[in-house]
C-alpha cells in the first residue's frame, strides 16, 4: 500500500502554491484601489470628454457674432477735460469716465429693455431648433425677466480699452442677421445714452444760470411796470424833462419880473405921478405870485415836483440795479452755454455692426481640448489622492 503524504511535506506543498498567487491578487486593499481608479477614469475623464463631443458637434447650436466699436468724444477734445458725469460732484477727472458710464450702461438690464421693446430679443432666445443651454425659457436657464437679462449677458460682451479709449462690443446670436441687428440696436441705445449725458451736463452747467437770468428779467419787468404807473399817477413822461422845463419857467418868469422891477424904479425917478406906476406895481404883483406858484409846484409842497419824482426816482434806483443783474446772469448764462458745448459729447464709429458670413462659436475643438485638459488634471490628482489614502491604509 501507498504511503499517505507527510503532514510537512503537505506544508511545503501549500507554502508553494502560496506563492505562485500575485500579492495583489490576494490583496483586497489593492483591488478596490484599481476598481476605483477604473471609476475615475469613466466617471471624471472618459464621461466629460463624451459629453463635449456630443454636445460641441451635435447638439450645440452655431453662433453667429457681429462687432462693433466706438469712442466717446468731446468738442473739448483735451484728456483733462471736467467729465459730465462728474458735474454735479464739482471735481475733475479723466475722460474715460463718461467712456466708462457707457459701458457700464451696456451692462444693465436697461439696455436690454431698451433694445427689446418690439420683443427681438425675446424671440431669438425662443426660436425652435436651439439647444437647451442657449434656448430661454428652458429648464437649465429659467423663465424669469431676472434669469433672461443674466442669459443675455452671456451673449453680449462689452469691454473698454483705456489706452485707446475705445470700446469694443461683441453680439452673439443663432443668425448673422439678428447679430447685426442687436449691435446696431446696442449702437443707438448707446448714442441715446450719450445724448442723455449731455442733457444731463446743460441742466448741471446752463440751468442754474437759466433760471438767474429769467429771475432777474422778471424783476425788471416789475420794477419797469411800477414805473409806468407812477407816470399815469403823477403824469411824469421823464422826470429830467419835467424837472428842465420847470426850472426854464421858472427863470422866465425871475426875468420878466426882473424887468418889470426896473423899469418901474426908472419911472419912480423919472415920472412919480405916470399912471403906469400902478400898472407896473400890478404887474410885478402878479408875476410874484406866478413866481412862488412855480416855485412851490417844483418844490417844498406835498404835491410838488420834487414830491412826485421821489417815488419814480426810487423805482429808477431799482430798474438800474435789476438791468445790471440782468447783464450780469445773461454774460453768465452765455459763459454757462459756450461751456457747455464745450462739454458736448457725440460717438465717434469705429467699427460698424457686420454681418458675419460663418458661425464663429461654439469653438468645439478648442472646448473640446479644454475639457480634455482639465479632465486629464482632475483625474491625476484624485487617482493620486485615491493612492495616498489607500497607502496609508
Amino acid at each position: 500500500m501507498a504511503r499517505p503524504p507527510s503532514t510537512s511535506a503537505l506544508v511545503r506543498l501549500d507554502d508553494t502554491s502560496s506563492r505562485n498567487v500575485p500579492i495583489e491578487d490576494s490583496d483586497p486593499p489593492r483591488q478596490r484601489l484599481r476598481r476605483l481608479r477604473r471609476g475615475l477614469v469613466w466617471l471624471v475623464f472618459v464621461a466629460p470628454v463624451v459629453c463635449a463631443i456630443v454636445y460641441n458637434f451635435i447638439v450645440a447650436t452655431p453662433r453667429y457674432a457681429s462687432e462693433i466699436s466706438f469712442v466717446v468724444r468731446s468738442s473739448q477734445g483735451a484728456r483733462d477735460r471736467l467729465s459730465i458725469v462728474s458735474l454735479g460732484q464739482g471735481g475733475s477727472v479723466g475722460v474715460s469716465d463718461d467712456s466708462e458710464a457707457v459701458v457700464a450702461y451696456l451692462q444693465s438690464r436697461d439696455v436690454l429693455s431698451s433694445i427689446d421693446r418690439d420683443g427681438l430679443v425675446t424671440r431669438t432666445f425662443s426660436g425652435r431648433g436651439l439647444d437647451p443651454i442657449a434656448a430661454f425659457p428652458s429648464l437649465l436657464t429659467g423663465s424669469s425677466r431676472e434669469d433672461f437679462y443674466r442669459h443675455f449677458q452671456g451673449y453680449v460682451h462689452s469691454d473698454f480699452d483705456r489706452a485707446t479709449d475705445i470700446i469694443h462690443v461683441q453680439v452673439q446670436s443663432f443668425t448673422a442677421a439678428d447679430a447685426r441687428e442687436i449691435a446696431r440696436r446696442l449702437l443707438g441705445a448707446s448714442e441715446a445714452m450719450v445724448n442723455r449725458l449731455n442733457q444731463r451736463a446743460r441742466a448741471n452747467l446752463v440751468g442754474g444760470a437759466e433760471r438767474d437770468a429769467a429771475q432777474a428779467s422778471r424783476q425788471l419787468e416789475s420794477v419797469l411796470a411800477k414805473m409806468n404807473e407812477v407816470r399815469n399817477r403823477d403824469r411824469i413822461i421823464e422826470p429830467e424833462l419835467d424837472a428842465g422845463a420847470s426850472v426854464k419857467l421858472q427863470s422866465g418868469t425871475a426875468a420878466e419880473l426882473a424887468q418889470i422891477e426896473v423899469q418901474l424904479d426908472q419911472t419912480l425917478r423919472v415920472a412919480p405921478q405916470s399912471p403906469l406906476i400902478g400898472q407896473l406895481r400890478a404887474r410885478r404883483s402878479a408875476l410874484e405870485r406866478q413866481l412862488g406858484h412855480q416855485i412851490g409846484a417844483t418844490a417844498g409842497g406835498s404835491g410838488s415836483l420834487a414830491d412826485r419824482l421821489r417815488a419814480y426816482e426810487e423805482l429808477a434806483a431799482r430798474r438800474d440795479i435789476a438791468e445790471k443783474q440782468l447783464m450780469a446772469s445773461s454774460l453768465q448764462l452765455i459763459s454757462a452755454q459756450a461751456g457747455a458745448s464745450r462739454q458736448q459729447l457725440y460717438l465717434e464709429q469705429i467699427a460698424r455692426p457686420n454681418l458675419s458670413d460663418e458661425a464663429r462659436y461654439p469653438r468645439r475643438w478648442l472646448n473640446l481640448l479644454m475639457t480634455i485638459l482639465v479632465s486629464g488634471c482632475l483625474l491625476w490628482i484624485a487617482s493620486s489622492l485615491a493612492e495616498l489614502v489607500f497607502d496609508d491604509e
